[in-house]
C-alpha cells in the first residue's frame, strides 16, 4: 500500500495511491482509517512530505564505500568502521516534499551534494525496542535526500547547517508499507543521468539496528523519520539541476535545485 500526504483545496489530507489515482482516507494512518469514495488525479494535488515528524534521524557513515570519501571530505586519515550506529538529528525545518526546490543558500560553499537514501517511517511509539522487534514499529518506507554542504560539514563542529539548512531534507513521494527494507536499490539521477546507486543490504547497521539503538535513549514517535545513510561518492549540485532519488518499488523523489534569492 502506498500512502500519500497531500494538499488539495487548502487542506492537508491522506490517501492511497493506485497508479495515477489517489483515493482519500479518513482516520489515522498510524491507527485505523477507512478508504472513502473521494478520488483525485495525482497531477491535481500537491504531494507533501509523507509525515509531519517530530524528529528526523540520520546515521553517520553507514556504508563502507562512503567511509573513505567522508574521511577525505572531513580531512581525516585512516577512517575506521563504527562499532555501533552513530545517529544524529537533522533539523525539522529542513524537511520538504517532492517537487519542491532544494534551495542553495546564498552563502553556501558551492559544494552542496545530494545523498540518496531510503527512509523508515515510524508507525507507533517506539522506546527500548529490540533489533528483532524494531520492524513492528515501522509503518513503511520512503525516499530521502540528505542534502549536505561538504565545506560546512568539514569546518563546523556539528552538522547544524551543513545538513540542516532549509530544504536540505527532501522526503517522499509517499510511504510504501509493503517492502523488504534491506533489499532496496537507491538510485540517484541528476538531470536524468545516474550518479549514485546503492543497496540497503550493504548498510553497516540495518534499519532494525539503528531504530533499536536510538530507542534505548530517545523515544521515537509516529511519523518520525530514520534515514539509511548514503553510499559511495557524491558531487555538487548546481542551480538548474533536477535531482531524483528513485527506489524501485517505492517511487521517485524529484526536486529542482535553485539558488537562494535575497532582497
Amino acid at each position: 500500500m502506498k500512502i500519500a500526504r497531500f494538499g488539495v483545496d487548502g487542506q492537508v489530507r491522506y490517501g492511497i495511491v493506485n497508479g495515477e489515482e489517489l483515493t482519500e482516507i479518513r482516520g489515522s494512518i498510524y491507527k485505523k482509517f477507512k478508504v472513502n469514495d473521494i478520488k483525485h488525479n495525482l497531477k491535481d494535488v500537491v504531494l507533501l512530505p509523507p509525515t509531519n515528524p517530530s524528529e528526523i534521524w540520520c546515521p553517520g557513515l553507514n556504508f563502507a564505500n562512503h567511509l573513505e570519501y567522508a574521511a577525505e571530505v572531513l580531512g581525516e586519515e585512516n577512517p575506521t568502521v563504527p562499532k555501533h550506529p552513530e545517529p544524529w538529528i537533522k533539523a525539522r525545518s529542513s524537511l520538504t516534499g517532492t517537487g519542491n526546490p532544494i534551495i542553495l543558500p546564498v552563502d553556501c560553499s558551492g559544494e552542496v551534494h545530494y545523498e540518496g537514501e531510503a527512509v523508515a517511517v515510524i508507525g507507533k511509539l517506539c522506546r527500548r525496542v529490540t533489533v528483532q522487534d524494531a520492524h513492528q514499529f515501522v509503518l513503511g518506507y520512503t525516499c530521502g535526500n540528505d542534502v549536505s554542504d561538504r565545506v560546512w560539514q568539514r569546518d563546523d563542529w556539528t552538522f547544524w547547517r551543513a545538513k540542516g539548512a532549509d530544504t536540505f531534507a527532501p522526503v517522499g513521494p509517499w510511504i510504501e508499507t509493503d517492502c523488504n527494507a534491506q533489499d532496496l536499490h537507491m538510485i540517484v539521477r541528476v538531470n536524468g543521468k545516474e550518479v549514485q546507486h546503492g543497496k540497503t543490504e550493504e548498510m553497516l547497521f540495518s534499519f532494525g539496528e539503528i531504530i533499536s539503538y536510538i530507542s534505548q535513549q530517545v523515544t521515537l514517535y509516529p511519523g518520525d523519520l530514520v534515514f539509511s545513510g548514503s553510499t559511495g561518492v557524491t558531487v555538487a549540485l548546481n542551480p538548474g539541476d533536477v535531482v531524483e532519488v528513485d527506489i524501485p518499488g517505492i517511487g521517485v523523489l524529484s526536486n529542482p535545485v535553485v539558488a537562494e534569492v535575497t532582497l
